[in-house]
């Protein structure tokens, strides 16, 4: 699977995931998902780092987000 492929497909289960892990997590606790499902959640970026490292993953690999946060479905970036 390409990096593109990836990103859209942990895209897709963020939205499908989004009210569950709002529900299932703290607010502001991190939580990573791959392949499409949440691989780790940790208190902290930091301990999040670790908690993917563990499983032989990197957070630049992976959608991390907060529970709780609304994120938007798109932004824009000035450069």
């Amino acid at each position: 699977m390409s990096a593109l492929e990836e990103r859209q497909l942990n895209q897709t289960a963020f939205r499908r995931l989004a009210g569950s892990i709002n529900q299932t997590y703290p607010q502001g606790r991190f939580v990573a998902i791959a392949e499409g499902k949440i691989i780790a959640d940790a208190a902290s970026f930091e301990e999040l780092e670790s908690a993917l490292k563990a499983v032989g993953q990197d957070s630049v690999d992976v959608l991390v987000v907060q529970a709780g946060v609304d994120y938007p479905e798109s932004a824009v970036i000035f450069m």
